[in-house]
């Protein structure tokens, strides 16, 4: 075995057994095929093999009933691992073999774990840790065939640090991923506790309380889900929901292996659709790769693509490109040509996405009618939210759904605030959305509903570069009346804000301070209350 020598002195670091103690166990006997860890055995696989899984879960169970699954299996193969330290170190110093699991996983070559702190009484059954992951496989997997996550993906990992760290307590110990390499961190980074330092309401918890842990025979768990074609939607996270209405279409164009056209404003789904039919035209063996119309590598990546796909050795390779119009007319040509000598061989996927739509795309003089033609068979036009506005509830609560996987108490809309979010207007599209659910789960208080007036709020903190007119119109008429009669003045407008603010927030001066943009002080001394 090959050990760089400036990562020698890994070999040695943290209790027993170290890396160096578990290489010492490992025998390779290969007139059986056979690798041994001190007597157990063992298989070295190809890192992919595990992404594979979980793309074909993902795209046979929904995301939701795949996270369950690998959790359940990181959960299991954790205790086995975590018995295996047990019995075959049974001298060791329990501490030492409750942070083997750390060492194992870098035997696996699954993860390098950096411990931040990790605070634990076998005694009193008392855990708290956080870690680094590095070079998460299931992170880096994921991030090469799908780009960008918008969840944490390292479901097997989680599930196994909680089976290795349950079995050395005489409560679970359940961790959570709450920054994911997937996602855009520097690394992974997870926080575990035991399920009373999470709390039994935590939704995450119960997850695993009610759906990864009933593993046995006749066990209680959720009910199956009534057979669905593979064409249908049978899960509703958020990217579901985003996706519900064109599924047919784009389902359509999957299994066809067409090239795709995805048009509609920014903001509109366009690149979650882009990516979903990569996951089902290239299940597990694509590469992704996003380029602008004006990106300067645009045409070195276009060149590369036109490798004859045999010379690929079947790995399919997808190319977005976004205001597809906007190509310059030599790589346009350069498209044409790759479409057309990857007619038979079927391992390259175009999809453009534009703002224009079809007819525009037809009628826009910069256009190539033959790129246009080769890849608009199926179009998918994708609208504005403003005419979704039956699916916004759905969407909402799906990105609520989404943003407490990591959360420690669940939160939920009011009837009120769902209405808020149909009424308006939604000029920012699904990013708006996004980022006043955000808003509106941050703000929300003590009673954990979020209200209308949370809705308010978060629409009102305005973007950098929103304009400073923005809704100002309609407010000004309200306004100009009073002020006009001197029956209202500015500080009196002031006071009023920061009254009703503090009304909604029940008399809470920081959540009420919280609303109005202030500090818990600075909205205190403007009304001339005490600030403690």
């Amino acid at each position: 075995m090959k050990i760089q020598s400036d990562q020698k002195d890994f070999l040695t670091r943290g209790g027993r057994p170290t890396l160096g103690d578990l290489l010492a166990k490992m025998e390779f006997h290969p007139a059986d095929g056979s690798i041994l860890l001190n007597g157990a055995r063992m298989v070295l696989q190809r890192a992919t093999v595990g992404a594979d899984i979980q793309d074909q879960l993902v795209q046979r169970l929904g995301a939701h009933e795949a996270m369950v699954f690998l959790l359940r299996l990181g959960y299991r193969a954790g205790r086995e691992d975590a018995d295996f330290i047990k019995a075959n170190w049974p001298n060791l110093d329990i501490g030492d073999a409750f942070t083997a699991g750390t060492r194992l996983h870098m035997l696996t070559g699954t993860v390098r774990v950096e411990t931040m702190f990790n605070d634990f009484d076998f005694r009193t059954d008392r855990f708290s840790g956080e870690f680094l992951w590095h070079d998460s496989v299931e992170a880096s997997e994921y991030q090469r065939r799908h780009g960008r996550a918008l969840t944490p993906v390292c479901w097997a990992q989680t599930g196994y640090a909680a089976g290795y760290a349950s079995q050395f307590f005489r409560k679970l110990v359940l961790f959570k991923e709450v920054h994911c390499a997937a996602m855009g961190h520097k690394s992974c980074r997870v926080v575990g506790k035991t399920v009373d330092g999470w709390g039994k309401d935590d939704p995450y918890v119960q997850i695993f309380l009610n759906e990864v842990l009933p593993s046995r025979a006749g066990a209680t768990g959720r009910p199956k889900p009534a057979p669905q074609p593979e064409s249908s939607l049978t899960t509703h996270s958020y990217t579901d929901s985003v996706l519900a209405p064109f599924k047919s279409q784009l389902a359509m164009i999957a299994h066809a292996r067409l090239h795709a056209l995805i048009t509609g404003p920014a903001g509109s789904g366009r690149a979650l659709a882009a990516e979903w039919l990569h996951s089902q035209v290239f299940p597990g063996l694509g590469t992704l790769t996003r380029r602008t119309s004006s990106a300067p590598d645009l045409a070195e990546t276009i060149e590369k693509m036109e490798v004859p796909s045999e010379r690929r050795r079947g790995q399919g390779q997808t190319l977005i490109i976004d205001k597809i119009e906007q190509v310059p007319d030599h790589l346009q040509d350069s498209l044409v040509r790759l479409l057309r000598t990857d007619a038979l061989g079927g391992s390259v996927l175009v999809i453009g996405l534009s703002t224009q739509s079809p007819p525009q795309l037809a009628a826009d003089p910069r256009m190539n009618p033959a790129l246009l033609h080769g890849i608009g068979v199926i179009p998918v036009a994708m609208p504005a939210l403003s005419a979704r506005v039956p699916d916004i509830p759905d969407l909402a609560k799906g990105l609520l759904d989404e943003l407490q996987i990591a959360t420690s108490k669940p939160k939920q809309f009011s009837a009120a605030a769902i209405e808020a979010l149909c009424k308006h207007p939604w000029p920012g599209n699904l990013p708006e959305l996004r980022a006043v659910v955000q808003r509106a789960a941050l703000f929300v208080h003590e009673d954990l509903h979020i209200s209308a007036s949370d809705i308010l709020t978060s629409h009102m903190i305005l973007p950098p570069n929103a304009p400073a007119d923005f809704r100002f119109d309609e407010i000004w008429a309200l306004l100009e009346p009073a002020f006009a009669d001197a029956s209202l003045t500015i500080d009196d407008l002031n006071l009023l804000i920061y009254r009703r603010a503090l009304d909604l927030s029940d008399g809470n001066f920081s959540a009420a301070a919280r609303k109005v943009g202030l500090s818990r002080a600075k909205l205190a001394y403007r009304m001339h209350a005490p600030t403690e």
